[in-house]
């Protein structure tokens, strides 16, 4: 049972390591007892087409949402509920580049709020 449960982790960890990724570098503008700006890094993997797993401040969860959109589920320290766009993608080949931006809600502080611009280098 044990070479079962050793195959099946590295098995879950290749599917990790051949997925696509994206590392994400930004500023984000929050409304949090007044307007702040901080930096931001974050990286993505990639699950399937529709969903991507990754780190951002916290946990973070994305959804393929309509017209290219993704909704976020952020788990860090006040859960979040977003959405994201990117709205300019490289066509080269290798490292792709993108721009994109967030907004995304505070679900348990009332109304606070985050916007984040991202330049993404992804793979």
């Amino acid at each position: 049972m044990k070479l079962v449960t050793k195959i099946a982790a590295i098995a879950t960890l290749a599917s990790f390591m051949f997925a696509g990724v994206n590392l994400t570098w930004g500023n984000v503008y929050a409304d949090n007892e007044g307007m702040t700006a901080e930096g931001s890094f974050g990286v993505h993997f990639d699950v399937n087409d529709n969903t991507t797993v990754g780190w951002e401040g916290g946990l973070m969860v994305g959804l393929a949402g309509p017209a290219g959109s993704t909704f976020r589920l952020g788990y860090g320290d006040v859960p979040t509920l977003g959405m994201s766009y990117t709205w300019w993608e490289g066509a080269g080949t290798g490292w792709g580049t993108n721009l994109s931006t967030a907004v995304d809600f505070d679900l348990t502080d009332g109304n606070d709020f985050a916007i984040t611009v991202n330049l993404g280098l992804g793979f």
